[in-house]
């Protein structure tokens, strides 16, 4: 499912791009006006979006969980065919 990986890839452009934000207008001097604080809210809220999202598309079988190690497969080695 190719949409999944897109969805998730553009919620993690907009928490950068959140993280961005904030560190600008932390650096002009505007953290006093909440704008800061504002930028580092919806970043909170786009990495949660991204978590719920992945543990929601595990759940509907849209994406299966693999295991990191190519030569294991379940946490067992793959038998190896000549």
């Amino acid at each position: 499912m190719w949409w999944v990986k897109l969805i998730v890839i553009v919620l993690l452009i907009a928490a950068v791009i959140s993280l961005g934000k904030a560190l600008m207008s932390l650096v002009r001097g505007q953290g006093k006006d909440g704008k800061t604080m504002r930028a580092l809210a919806w970043r909170v809220g786009f990495s949660a979006a991204v978590f719920l999202f992945i543990l929601l598309s595990m759940m509907m079988g849209w994406i299966q969980p693999h295991d990191v190690n190519p030569g294991q497969r379940y946490g067992e080695p793959i038998e190896q065919t000549q």
